[in-house]
């Protein structure tokens, strides 16, 4: 049956240089979010597999969904390198599908079972993964639960879990999705809501619990190309995989339980959270369990697991609600944490009148994390950043209701750290497949000190020559555009922070008046 390790069995066949075993002591405090972050410096990004966690005995996984075709692989009939279009054309391939779970009496999951007292989850080799963070968080967990009003009807959802204790969590439902509908609906009946948190399964039902539905066993089925197998808890009525490599047993209570603060996928700490306590009744795992961690903040693995499927599904709605075949490439950048799209279009048609606007006001509409969209001809890689900025700075004719499209007080998303009011900001389309204007210095990055207006930047003399002015802070990298892209997307808003003149632009993407936002560091 298909489960992490058959998933990872087939990884090493395909592509052994995505998956790093690491057996020196690696410290959970820390050192693994310092792994993760070298190996976003590399080609491959691999997932991580450390076999010796200081104090632990149980090996961690990390990284598993740091790159596009590992993921891929978890898509039945898929290829290692499909590439994100690949991963697109698969997933809407096989999402429409579904096989019906199967009940099992029993599985590697229920190789050690252990029952009140014997519940110790400080056992369990939980990361501390930023110094901001409140304590350590178990950030692969599927929390699954029956809907109290409809009990056949079951969803997983991911929740941040703040452990507390050795049988408790702190957690926040705060996406106020299906767990917290389901929450609400038996705390009205006051009674606590029974719960199952898997940690470690195969790829596939991490997809499905990202694609925000409900009934994710049988969606994952179909994506994996074979039925999930589900067994019954110990101590809760909830169905779990009998293949997960550790499954955590209890209630959701009436009780409060301070929980966070905690880096979001944004790179900055948030305090939001509706403050859950979760009571752990049982363990139930593997004898030689892996535990299965995702790395948090705006790690390539955390954007990319939460992404990829809504972007899938939002691509080929594109393309089915565009009069003709115009769309060549779409992509989130994973350094534009959601907030950012890059959009090609294929050259005969790309300059037909409106035709640009029309995709990205579509794009915008059906996803309301966007808040900048770049649209660029079909010869520019829009995986390439530098390469999508440069063709902004040179096509784009930056002149209001042209080339820049502004859009205020739009529906956004809650963690903008930009934003003036939570869950509004303002929105900015450029449209860059125009003629190429400009010469050498068509973008320029600077850093002009705290102080300075972004209308003098523009009118100064200095950089009279650059059709595209970006104003960064100093923590910055102003050569590493990726950074800057970052930035822009996550501490300017263009309603008040784009200025346009005489077809130039500058974009301020540094922290204003006021800014509250900390971003998570390690120390």
């Amino acid at each position: 049956m298909r489960s992490l390790r058959t998933y990872l069995d087939e990884l090493r066949r395909a592509a052994p240089d995505q998956l790093l075993t690491v057996k020196e002591p690696v410290d959970w405090r820390y050192e693994v979010t310092r792994r993760v972050a070298e190996a976003e410096k590399t080609a491959a990004n691999p997932a991580l597999l450390f076999t010796s966690i200081k104090g632990h005995s149980t090996p961690l996984l990390v990284n598993l969904f740091g790159n596009v075709d590992r993921i891929h692989l978890g898509l039945d009939g898929a290829e290692v390198s499909g590439g994100r279009l690949g991963f697109y054309r698969d997933w809407n391939r096989l999402f429409g599908g579904e096989v019906t779970p199967v009940h099992v009496g029993g599985g590697p999951v229920k190789e050690v079972v252990q029952r009140g007292g014997k519940v110790d989850l400080e056992r369990l080799p939980i990361p501390l993964f930023y110094e901001q963070d409140g304590g350590r968080y178990v950030t692969a967990g599927l929390l699954t639960a029956r809907n109290p009003e409809d009990p056949e009807e079951v969803n997983l959802s991911y929740v941040r879990m703040h452990l507390k204790g050795r049988d408790r969590f702190g957690v926040s439902l705060h996406s106020r999705g299906h767990m917290w509908q389901y929450y609400e609906r038996a705390k009205a009946e006051g009674e606590p809501l029974e719960v199952a948190v898997t940690i470690g399964a195969h790829p596939a039902l991490y997809l499905a619990a990202a694609a925000k539905i409900t009934g994710e066993y049988g969606k994952a089925g179909a994506l994996q190309g074979e039925a999930v197998e589900l067994v019954d808890c110990e101590t809760v009525d909830v169905p779990v995989p009998a293949q997960a490599e550790v499954v955590l047993e209890g209630v959701v209570t009436m009780e409060e339980e301070d929980e966070g603060p905690f880096t979001e996928y944004t790179g900055y700490i948030s305090g939001r959270s509706t403050r859950n306590q979760l009571r752990v009744t049982a363990v139930t795992r593997r004898r030689d369990a892996v535990f299965l961690a995702v790395a948090p903040s705006n790690s390539a693995e955390h954007l990319l697991l939460s992404g990829l499927p809504k972007q899938a599904r939002i691509s080929r709605a594109i393309t089915d609600y565009t009069h003709t075949p115009a769309l060549k490439d779409i992509i989130w950048p994973v350094w534009g944490t959601h907030f950012a799209c890059f959009i090609s279009l294929r050259d005969a048609v790309g300059g037909t009148p409106g035709l640009a606007k029309h995709v990205a006001l579509l794009l915008m509409g059906l996803d309301h994390y966007v808040k900048l969209v770049a649209v660029v001809p079909e010869a520019v890689d829009v995986s390439n950043t530098t390469e999508v900025l440069e063709a902004v700075a040179r096509r784009c004719d930056f002149r209001m209701g042209s080339g820049v499209e502004v859009l205020g007080e739009v529906f956004s998303q809650w963690l903008d750290p930009s934003s003036p009011q939570a869950g509004v900001s303002s929105k900015m389309i450029l449209i860059a497949t125009g003629p190429e204007r400009g010469g050498e210095t068509s973008l320029c990055v600077v850093k002009p000190g705290p102080d300075a207006d972004p209308k003098e930047v523009i009118c100064d003399e200095a950089y009279s020559r650059c059709r595209l002015l970006v104003c960064v802070d100093d923590d910055i990298d102003a050569r590493d555009h990726r950074q800057v892209l970052w930035a822009v997307a996550t501490r300017s808003q263009p309603d008040r922070d784009a200025v346009t003149l005489e077809g130039r632009m500058v974009i301020d993407a540094r922290k204003g008046e006021g800014w509250t936002a900390t971003r998570a560091t390690l120390p």
